[in-house]
C-alpha cells in the first residue's frame, strides 16, 4: 500500500481544479488539435523523468527537507546558492498562493455555472471555511486524495468510454498553430512547482530504484488516462468551449442529471483539497509563530473574497503560462544534478 499512497498523492497534486474541471486541458493541449496529444505525450513524460529523477535524488543524499534539495541541486554552479534558494523559494511561495486563489475561484465558477449562486456568496462561504480548517488540524483534509483520486478514475474511465468516438475526425476541425510544444513544457513546468517539494516525504515509501520505476511508469499511465478521457469529454460539447468555466463538468452534464452531479461532487472536493493544501504550505513557509499563521491566515482567506472577480479562466490562462517559466529554474536544476 505504500507505494498506492506515493502514487496518490502525487496525482492528487497534478489532478487539480483545473485538470479535473477539463479547463487546463482544454487551454495547454486541446486547442492544438492532433499536436496537442503529442503535446500530452511530452508533458507526461518530462513530469515523469521529473519524479524519476528528484526521488532518486531524495534517495541518494537522504534529503528530508525542500532547502537540502536546492543545496544539492545547485552545488556545482557558481553562483550563489543563498541567490538561487531565495528566488526559487519565492517562486513557489507565490505559486501556492496563486493556486489557493485558482482553486478559490474555480470553486465559485462551480456554483456560478450549475447553480447560479453569485461568486461573491459562495466566495464568502469558501473563505469563512478555509480559515476556520486552517486553524484547525488538517490532515483528514489530506487524506481525501486517498478516496479522491480512485473515484475519479472509477467516474472518468466509465464518461470516457461512453464519450470516446469519432476523437480524430473531430480534431482535425481544430485551430493549431506552433506554440504546442512551448505549451506542453510549461503545464509540465508549472506543475511540478510544487511537486518537487512534495516528492520529499514520498522517500518513506521508496525503497530501492524498483520502487521508483513502478511509482513513476504508474503515474505516467494514469495521467495519459486521464488526459485521453478528458479531451474526449470535450468533445461532447456542442457549444464554445472557451465560453465554459469548468468544461468537463458541463461535459458530465451530457450523460444524466447523476453524472452531472457526482462529478461535480469530485470537482468540489478536489478544488477544497487543492486549495487547502496549497494556503497551508504557503502559511507555514511564510510564518515563523503561530500567532503571525493565525494573521496571515485572516490575510489571505480576506482577500480570497474578492479574487473570483478575475474568472477562473482567465487566472488559469494568464498565471498559469508565467509559472511554467519561473518553474523552468528548477527543471533546469534538477536535470543537471548528479
Amino acid at each position: 500500500m505504500g507505494i498506492l499512497n506515493c502514487i496518490f498523492v502525487i496525482i492528487g497534486v497534478i489532478v487539480g481544479a483545473g485538470f479535473a474541471s477539463g479547463k487546463e486541458i482544454y487551454s495547454f493541449f486541446f486547442v492544438y488539435g492532433k499536436k496537442g496529444f503529442l503535446g500530452i505525450l511530452i508533458s507526461v513524460c518530462l513530469i515523469g523523468y521529473v519524479i524519476y529523477k528528484t526521488l532518486k535524488i531524495i534517495k541518494k543524499y537522504n534529503i528530508e527537507k525542500y532547502d537540502d534539495l536546492l543545496d544539492v541541486a545547485i552545488n556545482n554552479y557558481k553562483i550563489k546558492k543563498i541567490n538561487i534558494k531565495i528566488i526559487l523559494n519565492f517562486i513557489v511561495n507565490i505559486f501556492l498562493i496563486v493556486s489557493f486563489f485558482i482553486m478559490c475561484a474555480g470553486f465559485c465558477a462551480y456554483f456560478s455555472q450549475e447553480f447560479k449562486i453569485p461568486e461573491f456568496i459562495s466566495s464568502i462561504f469558501l473563505s469563512i471555511f478555509c480559515f476556520f480548517v486552517l486553524n484547525k488540524n488538517i490532515k483528514g483534509i489530506f487524506t481525501l486524495n486517498l478516496i479522491l483520486i480512485p473515484l475519479i478514475t472509477i467516474i472518468l474511465t466509465f464518461l470516457g468510454i461512453k464519450s470516446f468516438s469519432n476523437t480524430f475526425e473531430i480534431m482535425d476541425g481544430i485551430s493549431q498553430n506552433k506554440f504546442w510544444l512551448i505549451s506542453a513544457i510549461l503545464y509540465a513546468s508549472y506543475n511540478t512547482i510544487t511537486l518537487i517539494s512534495i516528492l520529499i516525504p514520498m522517500k518513506k515509501y521508496i525503497k530501492n530504484n524498483i520502487d521508483i520505476l513502478k511509482t513513476v511508469s504508474i503515474v505516467i499511465i494514469l495521467m495519459l488516462v486521464f488526459f485521453a478521457i478528458i479531451i474526449s469529454l470535450l468533445f461532447t460539447i456542442k457549444t464554445d468551449i472557451n465560453k465554459i468555466e469548468l468544461p468537463a463538468v458541463y461535459a458530465a452534464s451530457n450523460f444524466g442529471t447523476i453524472y452531472k452531479y457526482l462529478y461535480g461532487i469530485i470537482i468540489v472536493v478536489a478544488i477544497i483539497t487543492t486549495a487547502i493544501s496549497s494556503a497551508y504550505g504557503f502559511l507555514n513557509n511564510i510564518s515563523t509563530t503561530k500567532e503571525k499563521y493565525k494573521k496571515n491566515n485572516a490575510i489571505i482567506c480576506f482577500f480570497e473574497i474578492f479574487i473570483p472577480i478575475l474568472g477562473f479562466s482567465n487566472l488559469i490562462n494568464i498565471l498559469y503560462p508565467i509559472f511554467g517559466i519561473l518553474g523552468l529554474i528548477q527543471l533546469i536544476l534538477i536535470f543537471k544534478c548528479k
